[in-house]
């Protein structure tokens, strides 16, 4: 028997719903276009969203960031299942927009099963430089980096780069006239660098290129969008920022469909061009930043950085034990004594101490800072930690860039320092910055070892690090950060990584507001031991947050039902002994039987069959724009899961690390 048609009034129901959608959608992206426009939302996070998801355009890179910001890689349902892997079940779809303006449903890489996916290939800055000259050639472009004969072309058709410069420089500056070229209308710089949207346009086309290249892009960064689109309302600032976005992802998008193939021997163009030297071996990288720790040290007692220490607590045999330094003011004081001492530029650069601008002039990277020493766990000194004054302008901590002998994801300030104790039992305690080591470390608390990383979410290399020299499978961790909102998130993105570790994961709760360098600062020694020993599970704030972000007042069974699938998807990523204990605490919260709990747990553990109440993944659709105060980068490591046991456990492999994101109410 046929289905009859829809009637009449069904089928104006059903575009009427279909209209509500797309209404919310583009009501999603106005909002967070007006974060962008609002600085909320910097320039560089919308370019990190449109490296992974700029082939679905502008507006769908808001929607998408919206509403799972930790996406990496979204695709349909029916294109996961082509590749093999298959969307779990309580998966809420991701919608986006179609060409047609339809709402479509995409789903994130780890919303689906199987073993994560590999991080992409990573190239040097060399070889992302010889791709793009390549390009350049094919497009019938020279590229001059000081070639000793001379060009009789025409001077539009000339690329020039200076000869000092580093290759990720260069390659950056090739992007950025590549990108010039390809823009209809627009010619290299010719005579001086470009200024305003020309140049953010150019720059972030850049960015994206060398992004899908493989080559690492922390040296870029981006003026404030309000400096080139304006907030003047009747300048229509957002229109400018859309017009911008769009062109940028269709101009990335051309250049990267031009690039030639990777080739270990690529043709050359005309005569060799002289490359700079290849980078310095890692015993001079070793100590040119021994040698300017000893410059920085020299510098502290005459500065402004004993008495600024002084007042936050730390006198003179604390500044003591840990080095601490000053760097000048001079804009080039540390490059002009060490290449006194015999070190070239190229080595100033390759050791993350000096970079070039624009114009290839040196300069120092650390100006008018405290210095903190960062140290390998030989201790020797691979980078540092700046802090600048409180009233100065800036980063307030300016970290040393990653180079051959200093990787941020690795790097723990006061591991070498409390290595001894943490051989001896002491316990990790990981938190947010090297002030507040110093704190919790001043406060004699002999059975805790203070650890921050630099910059950075907890890592499982940070573990991995720690892990060396501490049982942390049978002493576990501790985590204490902020206490205030970005404290709070910043424990959840640790979640990740801790989640691994055998042994127990606490954290410390700490007041509003307030951190161990702030409670340090006004209420001594005694001040820091109190505030230890407010203690929770680390995993009761997680599940607790989850149910807070997703449940709201939990006054509606839908709420519950959503609050307790978002609780199971985290358990089910616990070890066993945990979780019985958070399932009895979500039934207790949600007002859900344990029975019910059960079902849905099974359903997050073991994705099959639906239990009643529980919806399929392609049923759920954001009913609201999301409403979020800030955004951070989720530099959480993606590598393959570890869990760190006592040696004689074999490691387990997580079926992902499935990240929540707000539900809409």
């Amino acid at each position: 028997m046929t289905t009859p048609p829809p009637t009449p009034g069904v089928r104006n129901r059903d575009a009427e719903e279909l209209q509500r959608r797309v209404e919310i959608l583009h009501g999603i992206a106005a909002s967070e276009l007006a974060r962008l426009s609002r600085g909320q939302l910097t320039w560089e996070q919308w370019l990190t969203h449109a490296h992974h998801h700029g082939r679905y355009g502008f507006t769908n890179t808001l929607l998408i960031a919206a509403q799972r910001p930790t996406a990496t890689d979204v695709r349909s349902y029916e294109d996961w299942k082509r590749q093999g892997r298959q969307v779990l079940r309580g998966q809420s779809a991701i919608r986006v927009l179609s060409r047609s303006g339809k709402p479509r449903p995409v789903f994130d890489v780890e919303q689906t099963d199987g073993q994560p996916l590999g991080e992409p290939a990573s190239v040097s800055p060399g070889q992302a430089y010889d791709r793009l000259r390549r390009l350049a050639s094919d497009l019938e472009l020279y590229v001059d980096r000081g070639q000793r004969w001379s060009y009789s072309g025409r001077p539009e058709r000339r690329i020039m780069i200076a000869p000092q410069l580093a290759d990720a420089e260069a390659a950056t500056l090739l992007a950025h006239q590549l990108a010039h070229v390809l823009q209809r209308g627009e010619r290299i710089d010719l005579d001086e660098p470009c200024q305003g949207v020309r140049r953010v346009r150019a720059d972030s086309i850049a960015y994206l290129v060398l992004a899908a290249i493989g080559m690492d892009v922390d040296h870029l960064s981006f003026a404030s969008v309000q400096s080139w689109a304006g907030k003047d309302a009747r300048a229509n600032p957002h229109a400018a920022i859309r017009t911008v976005g769009e062109k940028v992802l269709r101009v990335a998008s051309r250049i990267r469909q031009r690039l030639p193939e990777t080739s270990m021997n690529p043709p050359p163009q005309g005569p060799a061009v002289p490359h700079p030297k290849q980078a310095p071996e890692h015993e001079n990288l070793l100590a040119a930043q021994t040698e300017a720790h000893a410059f920085f040290r020299a510098h502290h007692s005459d500065s402004w950085a004993p008495g600024y220490l002084a007042e936050r607590g730390f006198e003179d045999g604390i500044q003591e034990r840990w080095q601490i330094g000053y760097a000048p003011a001079g804009r080039r004081t540390l490059i002009d004594h060490l290449t006194s001492r015999g070190f070239s530029d190229e080595t100033l650069v390759a050791a993350g101490l000096a970079k070039r601008g624009r114009d290839g002039t040196l300069f120092d990277i650390f100006r008018d800072r405290v210095m903190l020493p960062l140290r390998a766990p030989d201790g020797a000194v691979v980078g540092f930690i700046g802090r600048r004054r409180d009233d100065a302008p800036g980063p307030k901590y300016l970290n040393t860039p990653e180079t051959s002998i200093f990787r941020k994801g690795e790097v723990l300030f006061g591991l070498h320092e409390g290595r001894d104790r943490l051989q001896q039992g002491a316990r990790p305690l990981v938190v947010e910055g090297p002030f507040d080591a110093i704190a919790i470390d001043s406060a004699t608390i002999d059975d805790h070892v203070p650890l921050a990383p630099c910059g950075t979410a907890i890592t499982t290399n940070h573990l991995d690090q720690i892990a060396k020299c501490s049982d942390i499978a049978s002493s576990g961790l501790l985590l204490a950060l902020d206490g205030d909102n970005a404290g709070s998130k910043a424990m959840q993105r640790a979640w990740g990584a801790l989640k691994q570790i055998a042994g127990p994961v606490e954290a410390v709760c700490l007041p509003e507001g307030r951190d161990p360098a702030d409670i340090f600062r006004n209420h001594g020694c005694d001040g820091v031991r109190e505030a230890l020993h407010s203690i929770v599970r680390l995993a009761d704030l997680v599940v607790d947050a989850a149910i807070d972000r997703v449940g709201g007042t939990l006054e509606f069974a839908e709420n519950r039902l959503a609050a307790a699938r978002t609780a199971a998807n985290l358990i089910a990523q616990m070890r066993a002994p945990e979780v019985a204990r958070q399932i009895l605490r979500v039934a207790e919260r949600t007002g859900l039987g344990i029975s019910d709990m059960n079902a849905i747990l099974a359903v997050a553990i073991s994705p099959g069959v639906t239990p009643t109440g529980v919806s399929a993944a392609t049923e759920d659709f954001p009913l609201a724009p999301l409403t979020r105060t800030d955004h951070e980068d989720d530099e959480d490591n993606h590598s393959s899961h570890r869990t760190y046991a006592k040696p004689s456990t074999p490691t387990h492999t997580n079926r992902g690390n499935h990240r929540e994101r707000r539900a809409a109410p």
